[in-house]
């Protein structure tokens, strides 16, 4: 048997794949990437068949015989084949047969006899030799048959991969065939797993940043659309937002960050409750709700009562809704015309004589308790109030709390 003497491939061989195990290997660790994992040990374990053979043909081995260093390449390069074939199976889940690589290490089997058991060289040997190399050529057969079926499925990894794995497997052939032949060895295998890992090393890494930033961009997308779900409330520190820039001023980031639980006090001069989490450094996402319970003097004391309120001055009625909804009452407006059917509030401000209540089905007003206030026109008897047409806001406060005192 004639084996090129070129330890300087061999060297070479072992460098790039000494490189590429320890890249794989700590992305592999990194991220616990299984796929990554026997990608590297295929690297490791066939790196270190062209170190045993550079050594050996460098006489760095002096205590190995010849024969002893090519049966231990030999095992070393088989692990490594079934190794890349679990690394293949993890690559396409759908398409390569999980009990593959259990078939290459049974179809490797006369590698282990020849190399542990029979003596070099021989007939037995040279034949089982044979069988384990059909068994390499088999393998790669099937795993271009499966890298075609992955392409045509419109999986990426097949797509980007296809034309690789036909391409590196020509090295494997000449190896194989200058052997089978010539009785020639050819070390070149190395130099196709150092392609085919750096391929499929770089495609892996390709597929998972799309894959990250296609979650990211749902991500985003999602929180988006949580934030527009409360339209005018939600903020981020780190974009633009008109409505708090109107409500706390352009210097409202920098007062969230800086106290990011304290409450704001707005330009309308109510009080604000933040709730915020952090979202990366100093940058906060949340959104406010008005603290009704700390307005000061009479704010809340409406609330739980359903106002109806009936003015024909738009502008005195808008004043009054707004002073109605910041003491909390629940409002009900008439315009100028009662409802025929109840239910109807207990508390009315309406600018209307008591009289046209008549219209309901219980005429008796003190008999029915109600209470109201009249806004305006001729002053009648009766269980009510009445105030005149744009009363200052303490004096109908003053006249709600004593309707609301009545027993």
């Amino acid at each position: 048997m004639n084996v090129l003497d070129w330890p300087f491939l061999d060297a070479l061989q072992t460098g790039a794949l000494a490189t590429l195990f320890v890249t794989f290997g700590t992305d592999a660790w990194s991220r616990r990437d299984r796929m990554m994992g026997w990608l590297s040990l295929t690297c490791l374990l066939v790196g270190f068949r062209h170190a045993l053979i550079a050594m050996s043909a460098l006489g760095a081995l002096p205590s190995l015989s010849p024969e002893l260093v090519d049966r231990a390449q030999s095992l070393v390069v088989a692990l490594g084949f079934i190794s890349l074939c679990l690394a293949l199976a993890r690559l396409f889940p759908r398409h390569v047969s999980p009990r593959f690589p259990v078939w290459i290490a049974v179809g490797m089997i006369p590698n282990y006899l020849r190399n542990m058991v029979l003596p070099h060289p021989g007939f037995a040997d040279t034949w089982m030799h044979h069988a384990s190399n059909a068994t390499y050529l088999v393998g790669c057969g099937f795993i271009i048959y499966w890298t075609l079926r992955a392409q045509q499925d419109g999986d990426p990894m097949g797509r980007r991969l296809f034309l690789g794995f036909l391409g590196v497997t020509l090295p494997v052939v000449v190896e194989i065939a200058a052997y089978s032949l010539f009785d020639l060895k050819v070390r070149l295998s190395g130099f196709s797993l150092v392609i085919l890992a750096m391929a499929i090393g770089t495609s892996w890494q390709w597929l998972v940043v799309n894959a990250m930033e296609s979650r990211i961009h749902r991500a985003e997308t999602e929180a988006e659309l949580w934030r527009n779900l409360v339209p005018g409330q939600a903020f981020r520190t780190d974009q633009p937002s008109p409505l708090m820039q109107d409500l706390f001023g352009p210097a409202w980031p920098d007062r969230v960050k800086s106290h990011p639980d304290a409450p704001l006090v707005g330009a309308d001069g109510a009080t604000y409750r933040l709730r915020t989490r952090l979202l990366h450094h100093q940058e906060r996402l949340g959104w406010y709700e008005r603290d009704d319970d700390t307005q000061p003097g009479t704010h809340g004391f409406l609330s739980g009562w359903t106002v109806g309120l009936g003015m024909d001055d738009a502008a005195e009625s808008a004043r009054i809704q707004s002073l109605l909804h910041s003491w909390g009452a629940d409002l009900q407006l008439w315009g100028t015309v009662p409802p025929r059917e109840g239910p109807y509030p207990s508390l009315l401000l309406w600018a209307r004589e008591p009289s046209i209540l008549a219209v309901w089905r219980e005429n008796d007003l003190l008999r029915r308790r109600p209470r109201w206030i009249q806004i305006g026109g001729p002053t009648t008897g009766g269980p009510h109030a009445r105030l005149e047409p744009g009363a200052p806001e303490e004096r109908l406060r003053e006249t709600l709390v004593g309707l609301l005192s009545r027993r």
